[in-house]
């Protein structure tokens, strides 16, 4: 995994500030292009919000070492992010608040699949010494 910065890195916080940006404007596209909602500020700040709070959360994870951690976090918000866009299509109704849990649900289940696969590293670490 030589694309990932060190542990305690700066690189990790232009990282999570870029990926925010990205992850923000993807979710804009998402609601206010794919969804067909009329843009509103509120909305646009929230998703905004919720992007940098996810994109540090997971820099922080790799700034402290946690790089697994990271790096599947960063497949689930993608993930999410196609799902979401998969199942704002064609439905009517709730699709956005569908298509929302959707791509929470996938940030969730991949920060609880990268937090196990990175404890059992630590334990296989430990175990060898």
């Amino acid at each position: 995994m030589r694309f990932i910065p060190a542990a305690r890195s700066s690189a990790w916080w232009l990282l999570a500030g870029a990926s925010s940006i990205l992850i923000s404007v993807l979710m804009w596209i998402i609601r206010f292009v794919l969804l067909h909602q009329p843009f509103t500020g509120m909305h646009a700040f929230r998703f905004m919000i919720l992007a940098v709070v996810l994109s540090f959360l997971f820099g922080f994870a790799g700034w402290i070492g946690a790089q697994r951690l990271w790096l599947l976090s960063n497949a689930g918000i993608v993930i999410g992010l196609i799902l979401m866009a998969f199942y704002s299509r064609d439905l009517t109704g709730w699709q956005d608040l569908v298509s929302f849990f959707v791509f929470l649900e996938a940030v969730a289940l991949s920060f609880i699949v990268g937090s196990i696969v990175e404890g059992a590293f630590l334990i296989w670490r430990l175990a060898r010494r």
